[in-house]
């Protein structure tokens, strides 16, 4: 494959240094091998595609997604009846809606081993239209657990052993566990524990043994508490739900950026739908409409206490597209208070720094050649992000907006 060079007028490398203006970027058999200013190419710019008024950025990263999940109404009833054919037509759908909106990796946090793991290669060996794949497989969740229809539903320690090492035997990326109950499912408790803190931290110890990182999903603060003693890396949703409704607890967000433990809010889960009520004139749910404005006050209390985010939007969930995880990014901006910059990074160096990854979401020499190219500027107007020139994945096109 040539060396191909792309020119814009600015470029954000995602590692949180200061964009360069007038900038390039270059690659050759799906790597980059050079970042920087035009006039360094000398008489070599003529050569090269320039987007002109543009952002060139790394590809984004959605880091939670459940790949079978319809992201309609019915999301819990399709995921308990659908025919296994069904499921992994829409996951493919859905992961084809993904890259052609920008996202180059997704980190998928709870489908079925066979589905999500034959996505995974197809995106690699280019079968289908997908972005790369990070996936954890099947749950770990307690027997009736939340999302227990695409979990391995855990017990006892030893039941918890077991689980990690089979998931690990089955290929997962990294391992999930459902630490508390949710929303999607019926007789689970957000607000309460699935695992004790032994348990935990010997979820945690296990998978560490064998090189994987931890993601728990995190409603009630029980879950918070137990997550943070077990050092999991990510903790999903980090709700701080309370039996009587939710409350901040500022030494658990002190621990955990003490911990080093990366925080993915979710914060646009929901949003479409309360958007929909309104329009609607359909009166929201008592708890969404209650813990809403303090989830979103408790983010911006995290993000004070330093405790690093990670942007994703548990696409699939109710109304909650897998085309429209730049909602996310939004919502830090506007309602968090984060820069552009910074709620950027969430998507794309300090994602693949959760992951575990040197090999993806910056611009920089060595580092596969996933690249984003939106018209505008991204770092002043983070709408620029929905506005696509360019999508490409390991070097090849995905999304060509340019004019012809």
């Amino acid at each position: 494959m040539a060396i191909e060079t792309l020119l814009a007028d600015r470029l954000f490398d995602g590692t949180g240094a200061a964009a360069i203006d007038k900038a390039f970027v270059q690659f050759e058999n799906g790597l980059i091998t050079a970042v920087g200013r035009q006039s360094d190419l000398g008489s070599k710019a003529s050569e090269a595609l320039d987007l002109g008024n543009a952002t060139l950025l790394p590809g984004l990263i959605n880091m939670h997604t459940h790949l079978t999940c319809s992201a309609g109404t019915h999301v819990l009833q399709e995921a308990l009846h659908d025919s296994f054919e069904t499921k992994m037509m829409r996951a493919v759908e859905n992961a084809r809606r993904s890259v052609l909106s920008g996202v180059t990796t997704i980190r998928d946090c709870g489908t079925l081993n066979p589905i999500v793991f034959a996505i995974r290669e197809g995106s690699k060996e280019e079968i289908i239209t997908a972005p790369h794949v990070w996936a954890s497989g099947e749950v770990l969740t307690s027997t009736g657990g939340h999302c227990y229809f695409f979990g391995v539903e855990c017990d006892s320690i030893e039941d918890i052993k077991k689980a990690v090492r089979a998931q690990v035997k089955a290929g997962a990326d990294y391992i999930k566990v459902m630490a508390t109950g949710g929303g999607l499912t019926p007789n689970t408790n957000p607000r309460e524990a699935q695992f004790g803190r032994e348990e935990m931290i010997a979820l945690v110890q296990d998978s560490q043994r064998i090189g994987k990182r931890v993601a728990a999903h995190c409603h009630g603060t029980p879950g918070i508490v137990n997550a943070i003693a077990a050092e999991v890396t990510t903790i999903e949703h980090c709700s701080f739900m309370v039996p009587d409704g939710v409350e901040y607890e500022q030494p658990l967000a002190d621990s955990i950026a003490e911990k080093g433990i990366y925080v993915c809010p979710t914060i646009g889960v929901g949003e479409r739908f309360r958007q929909h009520a309104e329009r609607e004139g359909i009166e929201l749910p008592a708890g969404m409409a209650q813990t809403r404005p303090k989830r979103i006050d408790n983010f911006r209390k995290l993000l004070d206490s330093g405790v690093k985010f990670v942007s994703g939007n548990d696409a699939g969930m109710t109304f909650t597209g897998f085309d429209d995880f730049q909602l996310d990014l939004e919502m830090l901006v506007e309602y968090v208070g984060m820069s552009n910059a910074d709620a950027i990074m969430t998507a794309t160096g300090q994602a693949a720094e959760a992951i575990g990854s040197d090999e993806f979401g910056t611009l920089q020499v060595g580092r596969r050649a996933d690249i984003l190219g939106v018209r505008g500027d991204a770092l002043q107007d983070i709408g620029a992000l929905r506005d696509l020139l360019l999508v490409k994945k390991s070097g090849k096109t995905m999304v060509d907006n340019l004019p012809a």
